[in-house]
C-alpha cells in the first residue's frame, strides 16, 4: 500500500490532472459546485465564458485546493499489504507438498487475503483530486491558468483465478486447503485456470496508476445581445492544453517505495487546443434570474500514453442557475447534463448541486449548500460551505466539501469524499 499512495504523492507533487468537471474556487465550492451561472468574475473562463458580461472591472484570483474519493478500496489495499499476500503464497509454495508445514498465521493470512479480493468490486478506486489556479478578469475577457485532478489508483482483480494452487519447487503442482493445511497434487491445467499464483505472476491480478495530467491555459471572451426575451451572453474560450498521462501496472500487495524514475517511465507529454462554449440569459420577464449552459472540450482533445491506449479530455456539458432571493442573498444550482467518465473504471460522475450566498457587504461572504453524483450513491449527500473574509478590495476565501458517508482505511473511519479550498481574490 505505501508504494500506491507513494506513487499518487509523487503525481499530486508534480502534475495535475483533468476528469470530470471538478469546482474551482471557494464561492463554487462552498455553494454546491454551482457555478455556470454564477460565477461572474475571474473564474467565468472556467465556468461559463459568457458570465464575462457580468461583472465590469478587474478581478484577479489564485487558489489551491486537494480533494479526495474512496470507493471500495483504501481498507482492503491496506489490508492486503498487512496481510503481505505474495511473501505468503511464496511460503505456501515452497512448503509443498508437505502437510501441517504452514503457520496458523499464514493460514489465517491467505485465507483473509482471498476474502478480500474476492469481494473488491469492479468500480474500485482512491481518487487524488489536487486542484490549482491563477486567472485575471479585465471587463468581458480573461486569462487564466487552470489545474483539476484525478490520480487514481485502483485494483484489478481475475475474480476465476482465486484458488490456492502453487508450482513447487519440483516443478509439480499442488492445490492447497488452509482450513486442513493439506496439500492435494493437481496439474498445470488447474495452476493457470484457476491459481491466485499465476494471476499474480502474470499481472492479470493487479494495482494499476493511471492518470490523465492537464494544464489548461484558456483566453476568454463574451458578448451581450439584447433581444425581445431578455438579454443572452455568448462567451468562448479557446485554450492551449499541455497534457501528460501516466500509466503503470503495480503489484496489489507492494510497500516497495516509488521513485521519480518510475514516474518518468510511464509519463508521456503532449500538447492540443481544447474549446468551450457558454450561453448566459436573463429573462426579461424575470429579471432576478439567470440561466447558463456550458460545453467545454467541444473537440474532445486526446492525450497520448505509454501503452498507446490514449486519454481523453472529454466533452462535458453543464447548466446552472442563480436566482438573487435580495440584494444581499443569492441562490445557485448546477446540474451535469452528461455522465462524465473518470479515471475510476466504471464510475461515472453526473453532479447535481445547489447552495445559497450571503454577502451583507463587499467584503464578507457565508455560503453552505450540497451536492449529489446522481450516477453513483457511493459517495451519498456532500455537505458543502465557505467563508470570504477581508478588506473591500482583498478576501480570503476558504472553502469544504464532504460526504455523509465514510469508509475506512488502517481502521480510521474516512469520508468516501471531501475536498478543501484556500483561495485569495483581489477587486478594485
Amino acid at each position: 500500500m505505501k508504494k500506491h499512495l507513494s506513487i499518487v504523492a509523487i503525481l499530486a507533487l508534480s502534475v495535475l490532472q483533468a476528469g470530470e468537471f471538478h469546482p474551482l474556487g471557494g464561492e463554487s465550492i462552498g455553494m454546491g459546485g454551482a457555478g455556470v451561472a454564477s460565477a461572474s468574475g475571474s473564474l467565468a473562463g472556467y465556468y461559463n465564458p459568457a458570465l464575462l458580461t457580468q461583472k465590469k472591472g478587474v478581478e484577479v484570483s489564485i487558489g489551491v485546493g486537494l480533494g479526495v474519493r474512496e470507493n471500495d478500496l483504501g481498507e482492503q489495499l491496506n489490508s492486503l499489504s498487512e496481510l503481505e499476500l505474495t511473501d505468503t503464497l511464496d511460503r505456501i509454495a515452497n512448503h509443498a507438498p508437505i502437510p501441517k508445514s504452514n503457520s496458523r498465521e499464514d493460514r489465517d493470512n491467505i485465507l483473509n487475503a482471498q476474502d478480500i479480493l474476492k469481494n473488491i468490486g469492479d468500480k474500485n478506486g482512491i481518487d487524488l483530486m489536487p486542484t490549482a489556479h491563477f486567472a485575471v478578469q479585465y471587463n468581458n475577457m480573461a486569462i487564466g491558468i487552470y489545474g483539476t485532478s484525478d490520480i487514481v489508483v485502483s485494483a484489478n482483480v481475475d475474480k476465476s483465478r482465486t484458488a490456492l494452487i502453487v508450482e513447487d519447487d519440483n516443478g509439480g503442482y499442488s492445490e492447497y486447503n488452509a482450513n486442513t493445511d493439506i496439500y492435494s497434487r493437481t496439474d498445470r491445467s488447474n495452476f493457470e485456470q484457476n491459481s491466485l499464483q499465476y494471476a499474480l505472476d502474470n499481472n492479470l491480478t493487479t494495482a494499476n496508476a493511471r492518470g490523465l495530467v492537464l494544464v489548461e491555459v484558456p483566453v476568454s471572451y463574451a458578448h451581450a445581445f439584447d433581444l425581445p426575451m431578455g438579454e443572452l451572453s455568448v462567451g468562448g474560450s479557446l485554450k492551449f492544453m499541455h497534457g501528460s498521462t501516466y500509466v503503470q501496472t503495480l503489484s496489489i500487495d507492494s510497500e516497495d517505495t516509488s521513485d521519480e524514475d518510475s514516474l518518468k517511465e510511464n509519463q508521456k507529454d503532449s500538447d492540443n487546443v481544447g474549446l468551450d462554449v457558454g450561453f448566459l440569459l436573463k429573462p426579461s420577464s424575470f429579471p432576478s434570474l439567470q440561466v447558463g449552459l456550458v460545453m467545454k472540450n467541444l473537440n474532445s482533445p486526446e492525450f497520448d500514453t505509454v501503452d498507446g491506449s490514449g486519454i481523453k479530455a472529454d466533452l462535458q456539458v453543464r447548466t446552472g442557475l442563480q436566482y438573487q432571493l435580495l440584494d444581499t442573498l443569492e441562490v445557485a444550482a448546477d446540474l451535469d447534463l452528461t455522465n462524465n467518465k473518470t479515471l475510476i473504471n466504471g464510475y461515472k460522475s453526473q453532479m447535481f448541486g445547489a447552495g445559497l450566498n450571503y454577502h451583507p457587504v463587499s467584503w464578507f461572504s457565508l455560503r453552505g449548500g450540497a451536492m449529489q453524483n446522481l450516477s453513483n450513491s457511493n459517495e451519498g449527500l456532500v455537505y458543502t460551505a465557505g467563508l470570504a473574509l477581508g478588506l473591500p478590495k482583498f478576501q480570503l476565501d476558504i472553502s469544504a466539501q464532504m460526504s455523509n458517508k465514510t469508509g475506512e482505511y488502517d481502521g480510521e473511519s474516512i469520508p468516501k469524499y471531501a475536498m478543501v479550498n484556500v483561495a485569495l481574490v483581489s477587486k478594485w
